[in-house]
């Protein structure tokens, strides 16, 4: 059984992005747990004056806690998945502790969340939440662009720059990924400079035990490579391997050797190197 943690904040993206999460685990036995995080601070004297017979606790948490249970109500009579059962969790901690007690608590799997960028902005696709659980929750994390309408995955797509390695736990996660969900991989090796071309030989070593369609483009920067693939290519979904280290710089630097993730509306599988 799978433990996916659905992160809400009521919104229609977030909403989008849960959706998402039952049609992709329409198939196998998971518990949601569905949580949301109320902002440290964003209470006022109202909600603890609302009724004197409630502790501070219950006055904060009615209303959310009737949101969650209104979805959760709402999730199961749209889907009716015998498959699938249900959590709600509220949280008063910061948003990243948060996500992370709760991945640790519930031995989550995937964390499925939006993309909660400003609406209309063309060059911000991940918002601050997205981006921090990305960087600091060692956690497999599908991220659902903005009104992205859910459809079947066969063909997924890896872009590597000169820094990207294949192998050690992210392959095996990505091998597991690939395996579960019966995926066709595409490996997209990109040297902005041509260099680094030992990676190309310990790619071929690596990838020989699966069936791929392996490319390599040289003199190209890494971002214009993946959005012509993207638009040539019938991609349903994308990987990527990320480091710690450099993250932001990996996302969103002008660097030749840099993915720009603003340009790319497929769901993205963030796997941790």
């Amino acid at each position: 059984m799978k433990n996916i943690l659905l992160l809400t904040d009521f919104s229609k993206n977030a909403l989008n992005a849960i959706q998402y999460a039952m049609h992709f685990f329409a198939s196998e036995t998971c518990t949601f747990h569905i949580m949301y995080v109320h902002k440290i601070g964003s209470f006022t004297s109202d909600d603890l004056m609302r009724s004197p017979k409630e502790s501070i606790y219950e006055s904060i948490t009615k209303e959310p806690k009737e949101k969650l249970n209104k979805l959760i109500d709402d999730l199961k009579e749209e889907f009716n998945n015998s498959k699938h059962t249900f959590d709600s969790i509220i949280d008063f901690d910061t948003f990243i502790d948060a996500v992370k007690q709760a991945s640790k608590n519930k031995a989550i799997d995937y964390i499925v969340m939006g993309t909660n960028g400003a609406t209309g902005a063309k060059e911000v696709l991940l918002g601050s939440n997205t981006v921090n659980v990305i960087r600091k929750v060692n956690c497999k994390t599908i991220i659902v662009p903005e009104g992205y309408t859910f459809k079947p995955i066969q063909e997924i797509l890896l872009p590597l720059d000169p820094d990207d390695t294949i192998k050690g736990n992210v392959y095996t996660d990505l091998l597991e990924f690939i395996e579960t969900y019966q995926l066709h991989l595409h490996v997209l090796r990109v040297n902005p400079n041509s260099e680094n071309q030992e990676n190309l030989l310990n790619d071929k070593s690596n990838l020989s035990i699966i069936d791929c369609k392996y490319h390599v483009v040289n003199d190209v920067p890494i971002d214009f490579a993946v959005s012509s693939y993207l638009q040539t290519h019938a991609i349903d979904f994308m990987v990527l391997f990320i480091q710690k280290e450099g993250f932001l710089e990996h996302l969103f630097s002008k660097s030749n050797t840099r993915i720009k993730v603003s340009k790319i509306n497929k769901p993205i599988l963030i796997l941790h190197a």
